[in-house]
């Protein structure tokens, strides 16, 4: 275990821990921050494909001083190791296994979820499901139909062999479109981290992402789950995360001004949701698992 994780109990109010740990055999890049308080709820965040721990940054100076936050670049992602052989949601759900039990987080956390990352999230509440408080998901990528299938397939091949400057611009085009409002050096600033990108860790990325169908998983869970639709979103339109809003058996949905990657292009918004809905949520638990009382004595 990594010594710096391995101490967070200790953490300082305002200290940010980050290092990196052996996670099911990968070396994974993370960063714990926020509240320290022993009743502060904590929240994991999971980055997009292709996007990496820094994807989350305007949005944890948000909930920082409310949440305990633990983040991490995914296997072949940002500072993380890169692989180069196949792996599946299962592994990457067991990579992040890994790195929780090392944080030693108290239970249960709430699980934040960005496109592909709410994949992740979701196959890991259906694991785990008593560890997992509740699910926020930011235009969720849960299943993919045949022609997307073959999109990505294809871009993962052209990643491979001719680099990610070769698909940068068609990917960036769906989700990250040029929206008034969206800050023109935030954009800039993710396309050159998009660029940095490993191409075949990418294409893998791509090819695990291609097979993945959470149908069921989707209409198994328990847990309460915000959905997070863009109002600009190509890749994930408004009717289509509203389709996985309607499978689930505790659900709010939520429409903002974002695209694809809206924790980036709306940090804010997305920020405010998270807070709203893990304070509730936590409250509501909460009451129903106080005891109750009649004047002044406690209910048998």
């Amino acid at each position: 275990m990594d010594k710096a994780l391995s101490e967070t109990a200790s953490r300082a109010p305002g200290e940010c821990i980050s290092g990196w740990i052996e996670a099911a055999g990968v070396s994974l890049r993370y960063r714990l921050s926020g509240a320290v308080a022993a009743d502060a709820a904590s929240a994991v965040l999971i980055h997009e494909l292709g996007g990496s721990l820094a994807s989350w940054d305007a949005v944890v100076a948000e909930l920082d001083p409310v949440l305990r936050i633990l983040r991490f670049d995914q296997r072949g992602h940002g500072e993380s190791e890169k692989t180069r052989t196949a792996y599946t949601l299962d592994d990457q759900v067991a990579d992040l296994r890994g790195l929780i039990v090392a944080a030693q987080l108290p239970r249960p956390f709430w699980l934040v979820g960005a496109a592909a990352g709410a994949a992740i999230a979701v196959a890991y509440c259906a694991g785990y499901p008593d560890e997992v408080a509740g699910i926020v998901m930011c235009a969720p990528a849960l299943d993919v139909d045949p022609k997307r299938r073959t999109y990505l397939r294809e871009r993962a091949e052209r990643a491979m062999r001719d680099g990610m400057r070769a698909i940068a611009d068609a990917t960036l085009a769906n989700s990250y479109p040029l929206v008034r409002g969206f800050d023109p050096v935030a954009q800039a600033t993710y396309r050159a981290r998009f660029l940095a990108n490993d191409p075949v860790s990418y294409a893998l990325a791509n090819q695990a992402l291609s097979e993945i169908d959470l149908s069921d998983a989707l209409a198994a869970l328990r847990c309460p789950c915000l959905l997070l639709a863009g109002h600009h979103d190509i890749q994930r339109p408004v009717a289509r995360v509203a389709l996985h809003a309607a499978t689930l058996a505790d659900v709010e949905m939520r429409m903002i001004g974002g695209a694809h990657l809206m924790a980036v292009q709306v940090p804010t918004q997305v920020a405010r949701h998270i807070l709203d809905f893990c304070t509730r949520r936590s409250q509501a638990a909460a009451q129903i698992a106080r005891p109750k009382t009649i004047a002044g004595q406690e209910e048998k």
